[in-house]
C-alpha cells in the first residue's frame, strides 16, 4: 500500500496526541486575548498564575512548571519583576536558589487573570453538557497528575 497524505490526516485524527495538542492550541486563544489586554506575553500570564500568594517559589520549580530552561525563566522574572509584579529574594537555607513571590501589584494582577479564566466562556466547552464537562475535569486532572 503506498502511504499518502490522505492516510497521515486520518491517523493524526484518530490520535489522541494530536487531538489534545490541537485542543490545547484552540483553548490558548483566550489567553492570548488576556495577556495582550494587559501587555504580558503569554507565559507571563502562566508564571503569574503558577505562583500561589505569599507562597514563594525556587526559580527553578517555575522553570519546570512553564517547561523551559531556568535561563528563559530569567527573562521572564526580569519582564514582571520591572512591572513590580514579582519579588526575588535568596533562599534563607541556601544562597544559592533564587525565589520568587507575588508583590502586592502582582496578586491583585493575578487575581484579575484568575476571575477572567474562571469567567470565560469557550464556545467549544459550552458545547458539552456539565456532566461530560466534569468528565473532561477529571481525565485532565489524572494528565496534569
Amino acid at each position: 500500500m503506498e502511504y499518502t497524505e490522505d492516510m497521515e490526516k486520518d491517523l493524526l485524527q484518530d490520535n489522541v496526541n494530536w487531538l489534545f495538542v490541537s485542543a490545547s492550541l484552540r483553548a490558548k486563544k483566550g489567553f492570548i486575548r488576556l495577556a495582550e489586554e494587559l501587555e504580558l506575553s503569554v507565559i507571563q500570564v502562566f508564571a503569574l498564575c503558577f505562583l500561589q500568594p505569599k507562597k514563594p517559589m525556587p526559580m527553578k520549580e517555575m522553570a519546570s512548571l512553564l517547561m523551559c530552561e531556568p535561563s528563559n525563566v530569567t527573562g521572564i522574572i526580569d519582564k514582571l519583576f520591572a512591572r513590580s509584579y514579582i519579588a526575588r529574594e535568596e533562599n534563607p537555607k541556601d544562597r544559592r536558589i533564587k525565589m520568587i513571590s507575588l508583590t502586592d501589584e502582582g496578586t491583585e494582577l493575578r487575581q484579575k487573570i484568575v476571575k477572567n479564566i474562571v469567567d470565560y466562556k469557550s464556545d467549544r466547552l459550552e458545547r458539552l453538557t456539565p456532566a461530560e464537562q466534569q468528565d473532561l475535569k477529571k481525565m485532565m486532572l489524572k494528565i496534569l497528575a
